[in-house]
């Protein structure tokens, strides 16, 4: 029953990460991991560089990390340079290859790698060694969706988590969304430094004609688009909520902004603009816009209680890891292929019943990486593919045959520092 969540998107085509080559990444001086298909788990203890595997398939697949902002952070220390590549392969057997050139925080030094010619800025992208001038160019070609204990903050925290996650996922789904953001993103900080000088006297409303016209045309799609997945999200999380709490709870998503409800885009066009112009001596006030897609929320509630204020921790982590599901769900049906799920951490806090149900789950996708601390009853009892141990300095590999009982083991050398 639990597999039958599933039912529509394990007809889709596959697609999973066959190889992984870090260097300079994270604590990794140097490691290439061969993936196979099915479900991956790492286990070691804190520190042993488990999460950061995750993180680096992130990467690729996003070109950020789901765990800083600053791009050199990501490089090991006191080292000019890292990068992360990995060959994604479709069930049809088509292969593309990303990779992540990043320029870290060290300095070059004698005898140390000279960070390589083409690495001009902070960050060089690739797919099948051409160079890419924007992520764009790169989101969408190897979906992923990560889950860690910080995935909380998807349901308790302040909005604009909410938003930083849809604008993530559906971007791996429309490829323009991107562009319409970073649109968005310059209309919006033009119009608000205009506003402040509108206040000054400096400039008359006028000047804000154009930068409100790019706002209005960028927000209205973005809106559209959000909104549009929330729908989708919201019924498919429901169910796996559902399930992971036996029945006991109903989750509900709801998009929330001036423009929600509104189907027509060129209607949705006139109601933003409306709103600004009713804001008008509000925003001039306090130099800066104040509806607009940046200012809208997803309301998400259990049992028809907002979780945000009233949920326990339990049932707020149980929510976050269903939304995450349901996303993974929703850009496989959207694209035809599931994305790569990267859960990080995702059992500690559940009960074995609920642990078990989850893993059960996760049969339905291609591809899945596990990370724990310990090696639980669950995850030695589940149907794992690959099992790698992560502990003084090196990686052990352990695969399941075709029949799942018959296995080898490989040591890799990681160096992780």
């Amino acid at each position: 029953m639990l597999l039958s969540l599933f039912a529509l998107v394990c007809e889709e085509d596959e697609l999973t990460i066959s190889e992984l080559a870090l260097q300079n990444f994270r604590c990794y001086e140097h490691v290439v991991l061969e993936l196979p298909r099915g479900l991956n788990i790492f286990v070691g203890p804190n520190a042993s560089g488990k999460t950061s595997l995750l993180e680096a398939v992130l990467v690729l697949a996003t070109t950020k990390s789901p765990r800083t902002l600053h791009d050199y952070e990501l490089v090991r220390w006191d080292n000019v340079w890292g990068r992360v590549s990995g060959q994604f392969r479709s069930g049809e057997g088509q292969a593309v290859r990303i990779a992540v050139t990043l320029k870290g925080s060290g300095e070059p030094v004698d005898g140390a790698a000279a960070a390589p010619s083409y690495l001009t800025g902070a960050k060089h992208l690739e797919v099948d060694g051409q160079t890419c001038d924007a992520a764009a160019q790169v989101v969408g070609r190897a979906p992923a969706v990560f889950f860690s204990p910080d995935g909380l903050q998807l349901v308790k925290g302040a909005p604009s988590r909410r938003r930083r996650f849809l604008n993530t996922a559906i971007a791996q789904i429309t490829p323009r969304h991107l562009d319409d953001l970073r649109r968005y993103r310059r209309a919006l900080a033009q119009r608000n430094a205009l506003l402040k000088q509108v206040a000054r006297g400096e400039a008359d409303g006028a000047t804000l004609a154009p930068w409100t016209s790019q706002l209005v045309e960028a927000g209205a799609r973005i809106s559209a688009d959000r909104e549009r997945f929330v729908g989708q999200l919201s019924t498919v999380a429901a169910d796996l909520d559902g399930t992971l709490t036996g029945g006991r709870e109903c989750l509900e998503m709801r998009y929330q902004g001036v423009v929600a409800g509104v189907s027509d885009e060129q209607e949705r066009e006139a109601v933003l603009r409306e709103q600004l112009d009713k804001q008008w001596s509000r925003e001039v006030q306090l130099g800066a816009t104040q509806v607009g897609p940046h200012r809208d929320e997803v309301a998400v509630s259990v049992n028809g209680r907002p979780l945000r204020q009233f949920g326990s921790q339990g049932q707020q982590r149980t929510a976050a890891l269903a939304i995450k599901l349901a996303e993974a769900q929703v850009i496989g049906q959207r694209r035809g292929e599931l994305p790569v799920l990267l859960l990080d951490d995702c059992l500690s806090e559940l009960d074995p019943k609920r642990a078990s149900w989850l893993l059960e789950l996760l049969a339905g996708f291609d591809q899945v990486f596990v990370t724990s601390a310990v090696a639980t009853e669950a995850l030695q009892q589940s149907n794992w593919t690959a099992w790698y141990n992560l502990a003084e300095g090196a990686i052990d590999q352990e695969r399941r045959g075709a029949a799942g009982n018959e296995s080898q083991t490989k040591r890799e050398d990681q160096r992780c520092q």
